[in-house]
């Protein structure tokens, strides 16, 4: 399943990495985008969040932002169920290549170990425009039952290119069957580039 291209990919150019890093709201709506705790995690690369943002070191020192908020699923019911959205947020940055500019290959690397771990893949949406690359994956993982969202964001500035992985993943109780977790993400979660008029991504 194919998205238009960059037409529902989350991108805010602007100057906002200044939010410090607080807790989580307890409303299930977000509140003013401004309000949002987040931080740089790439040179005009930020992650902005409604919920709980902290910062971890990730393997080889690489700075990893850790997000957390409750959510509320099967919320158009009289009988929603509390639980939880997990995710882990990291960038690098390398020369921009062509060969490398492509997130599929990169989930197809190590799609054959995540299954092997328990990660069952059931669709990808892809959102490919001319700058920005952005795949998202998602699944399930079993016993316990787990959705996740594994999304892989390619920028290219200039002849930079920024790596962007997100990985969501959603704590819930027997009461919720098979939610569409997707758009939990594309409502609590951000990724902001501030690059300057020229090397804005699009």
């Amino acid at each position: 399943m194919d998205r238009q291209p960059c037409s529902q990919i989350w991108i805010l150019i602007s100057g906002l990495f200044a939010a410090p890093l607080a807790g989580q709201s307890p409303s299930m709506t977000p509140p003013p985008l401004a309000e949002w705790p987040g931080a740089e995690i790439a040179s005009g690369v930020a992650f902005q969040g409604d919920g709980s943002v902290t910062l971890q070191a990730g393997e080889g020192g690489l700075p990893v932002l850790a997000f957390w908020r409750p959510v509320l699923f099967n919320e158009d019911t009289d009988r929603p169920v509390a639980g939880r959205m997990d995710c882990l947020v990291a960038a690098s940055e390398a020369p921009f290549a062509d060969d490398a500019f492509d997130p599929e290959a990169r989930h197809d690397a190590v799609a054959d170990r995540r299954r092997e771990q328990g990660f069952y893949d059931r669709k990808r949406l892809r959102d490919y425009g001319e700058s920005v690359r952005r795949l998202d994956v998602v699944g399930r993982r079993h016993n316990p039952s787990r959705p996740y969202v594994l999304t892989y964001m390619l920028v290219r500035d200039g002849e930079r290119m920024i790596d962007i992985r997100r990985n969501c993943t959603f704590v819930h109780g027997d009461g919720v069957g098979n939610p569409d977790v997707l758009p939990y993400v594309e409502r609590y979660t951000r990724l902001i580039f501030d690059f300057g008029p020229e090397g804005a991504p699009g």
